[in-house]
């Protein structure tokens, strides 16, 4: 019995000195964010069992003991019913989860009161201290277990899609299940005490039933819950390490793309200059000088405009800003803004499905999705040719689809249009003026909208353009 609660109690005790120690707010993930809250779950149950287990080896300590255990034990369990609270409101957070009307019921406001009178009613019917620490198992211990593990379960199911998420999924399927086995094992097998269940279920029936103490099955459980963290911290520290590194990389090409993009028509500028002041010129000759510069001066305030939209993009408080948009509507005003650049093209828009949509987001970002998506279209399809534009909703998406007929995009290149500065110019037009931020940008609003961006080359010819952003609860 005191090697099981000893490896208990250690058990937690690795976890949380993981979980405390190693940097995860970096991660993009709610659940590495949070994950502190367990660790001091962790470490303060640690001590728990470890104080039961000196109270075990020396009773004659127990009438000190207890009360410590008490406190240490509600502290734990209440970090880890907060950590529950979080993940389950994430898991379950959209309307159309089954689940979802947990999501209501784990606000802070509510399920406190619910907690607090229930835990409060039970210390009343029976205020000894051994049924108080019955009552805290019951009311925290077992709930924040089982709906930790019913969270964690189904988490990795709301995580956005990438390369690490698949690998995280069985990592948080499995201690799913091992904090719901842990519930029973923690908050239904307490120690004897005079209401049901514990009157009936406790340690000592489950040892004279099973043969073996339950705390060898609970340590059991913090095992598979310690060594499923591992993997999963592994997997945090692994996906910020490699952020930081193409965060460098990208600093370090956005940089010297910058200066180059800066730097030809400073230098055009700058040449133009130095030749006009080389000898006297008449009054239009330098006209026509100032109005090649100023050509220049717009490109460098386009270049300027499209990066400090991409700085604001960055920020993490856009989201909070964000309310309920009409995408039809905003849609129709940015391809109304385009008719007469279409025109001079001889292109018509054809617009194949419109349908009302509703999303949550910003009106102005989200005209600049579509603004620079239907420009881009314009600047590369034929004169006298068709661009084709649908919006619908299907699976709790908007679907925003515009096709061209240009001459698409070299296959092994469509992965890099969204990268800053960037152009196909191989396969569309060299002529074309463009600094490559647009897709950028686009891209970026695409992603703090929660929605999806593809490209693929529409066949006979042209180019598809799919966007796909959450609707509106």
């Amino acid at each position: 019995m005191d090697i099981i609660l000893f490896v208990y109690g250690l058990s937690f005790f690795i976890l949380g000195v993981l979980v405390l120690f190693v940097r995860t707010k970096e991660s993009a993930i709610f659940f590495a964010r949070k994950i502190w809250l367990l660790g001091v779950f962790a470490l303060l149950h640690a001590f728990v069992e470890w104080v039961f287990l000196y109270m075990y080896l020396y009773p004659e300590y127990e009438p000190l003991l207890s009360p410590i255990k008490f406190i240490l034990l509600l502290l734990s369990y209440l970090f880890l019913f907060e950590f529950s609270r979080f993940i389950v409101r994430e898991s379950f957070k959209e309307e159309s989860s089954k689940l979802h009307f947990l999501h209501t019921l784990y606000a802070a406001p509510v399920i406190y009161i619910i907690s607090l009178s229930s835990l409060l009613t039970l210390i009343l019917i029976h205020p000894s201290l051994d049924d108080a620490i019955a009552a805290i198992r019951y009311t925290y211990g077992f709930f924040g277990s089982l709906f930790l593990g019913i969270g964690l379960y189904y988490y990795g199911e709301s995580l956005k899609k990438s390369e690490y998420v698949e690998r995280l999924k069985i990592y948080f399927k499995v201690p799913g299940i091992a904090f719901i086995c842990y519930a029973l094992l923690a908050g239904i097998a307490v120690s004897p005490t005079h209401y049901f269940p514990g009157n009936i279920i406790n340690t000592a029936w489950f040892l004279d039933t099973i043969g073996i103490p339950v705390q060898f099955f609970r340590a059991l459980c913090a095992l598979v819950i310690t060594i499923c963290s591992i993997k999963a911290l592994q997997i945090f520290s692994d996906e910020t390490h490699l952020k930081m590194i193409k965060s460098i990389k990208q600093i370090k090409r956005f940089s010297s793309d910058v200066s180059h993009e800066l730097k030809t028509p400073l230098t055009a500028m700058k040449g133009e200059i130095e030749v006009a002041l080389k000898e006297p010129r008449s009054q239009e000759e330098y006209q026509k000088i100032l109005y090649s510069n100023l050509e220049e001066v717009d490109t460098l305030q386009s270049i300027v405009k499209n990066l400090l939209m991409l700085t604001y993009l960055e920020k993490e408080s856009l989201k909070n800003k964000f309310t309920q948009q009409n995408l039809d509507d905003v849609l129709l005003k940015a391809i109304e803004d385009l008719i007469i650049v279409g025109s001079q093209k001889n292109i018509i828009f054809e617009m194949t499905e419109l349908e009302s949509v509703t999303v949550i987001g910003d009106e102005i970002l989200l005209k600049t999705v579509f603004s620079n998506l239907i420009e881009n279209a314009i600047k590369y399809s034929p004169y006298h040719t068709t661009i084709f534009i649908s919006l619908t909703a299907a699976n709790h998406m908007a679907h925003f689809r515009i096709e061209d007929e240009g001459n698409g995009i070299d296959e092994e290149k469509l992965n890099l249009i969204f990268e800053r500065f960037y152009r196909a110019d191989d396969s569309r037009s060299k002529q074309i003026k463009g600094f490559g931020l647009g897709l950028s940008i686009v891209q970026q609003i695409v992603d703090v909208h929660d929605g999806n961006i593809t490209v693929k080359n529409r066949k006979p010819q042209g180019l598809t353009v799919e966007v796909t952003l959450p609707l509106a609860p």
